[in-house]
């Protein structure tokens, strides 16, 4: 597999789960309950883990965490505990989706870093993750109405699930700027003018995008450029953000600053990206190690043979 083909790979694959199966689930775990749903996801993950080749991805990222932290070598176990963790995502992305957050316990972290910006009617670029659930962001959302936030991300409205999820809440759509439309910057230009969060995902690369090399985890890995790039025309603050399942119906959401306003000097400019670039993979690792089954990465992130 060559290097284009591994970067694309979680992009252009089929999602395995059909279209009944998955409104099925999402029939049972609204009307059932998210304990009856959580139950339902054993023989599903089971299933999954004995079958997919993506396990050999979830053990090659929990080989390199667990070493960085000085553990044991992970087993099965840990195998099946990382793909339960990546479904009971998917499970409360359901209940987020439609609002129902009440449910949940949310710890918020330094969250004074976004509040304080959008109080003096600031535009933010919120650097997100696949590690943990984005969707959490929500409950803030909804907690506190003068937060407005859209995301900027490449088209996948043809997987069976995110089809299920548009049709299970429609105003995803008006919430998500589609970064393959020439119009699309234009977009968030006007919406970091009228204090938007832009939220942007910043650790999976596309086929044929500009991307910078990291050490993460103990290797090197390839994290696209793109987002700074965007903060750097936009000239808005940029704000790191993980919300991550700490277990049960708990979750913590952390922001960091990575700057104020990035302006990157066009002689030194790749130097500029690989290191503020390194700060976020540097922050995303501290989290990575402290909640390991949160990883949503299910490929071959390091290019390995």
């Amino acid at each position: 597999m060559t290097h284009k083909q591994s970067d694309a790979q979680w992009k252009t694959s089929r999602d395995r789960g059909s279209p009944w199966l998955i409104n099925l689930i999402i029939w049972i775990i609204l009307n059932l309950g998210r304990t009856t749903g959580r139950l339902l996801l054993f023989p599903i993950v089971l299933y999954f883990v004995l079958s997919s080749k993506t396990r050999r991805y979830s053990m090659r990222y929990l080989q390199r965490n667990f070493k960085t932290a000085g553990k044991k070598s992970p087993g099965f176990t840990a195998l099946f505990s990382h793909f339960y963790s990546f479904a009971n995502m998917l499970l409360d992305r359901v209940f987020f989706l439609t609002g129902q957050t009440q449910q949940f316990s949310i710890q918020l972290h330094n969250e004074h870093l976004l509040t304080e910006l959008i109080s003096q009617g600031k535009g933010v670029v919120l650097l997100g993750s696949h590690l943990g659930n984005f969707d959490a962001l929500r409950a803030l959302a909804n907690e506190k109405k003068d937060i407005k936030i859209r995301a900027l991300m490449h088209d996948n409205s043809q997987q069976n699930i995110n089809r299920a999820f548009e049709r299970l809440n429609p105003q995803l759509k008006n919430d998500v700027i589609h970064i393959d439309t020439p119009e699309s910057m234009l977009q968030v230009q006007e919406d970091i003018n009228n204090g938007y969060i832009i939220g942007i995902l910043a650790d999976r690369i596309e086929q044929d995008v500009r991307s910078v090399s990291c050490q993460f985890l103990g290797d090197e890995a390839s994290f696209p450029s793109g987002p700074l790039i965007v903060a750097h025309l936009l000239k808005a603050p940029i704000v790191i953000c993980f919300a991550l399942h700490r277990g049960g119906k708990q979750y913590d959401i952390y922001f960091h600053q990575l700057s104020e306003q990035l302006v990157l000097p066009r002689d030194n400019r790749d130097q500029e990206l690989q290191e503020l670039m390194q700060e976020y993979v540097n922050i995303l690792e501290l989290y990575a190690l402290k909640y390991p089954y949160n990883w949503y990465n299910f490929y071959n992130f390091w290019h390995d043979n």
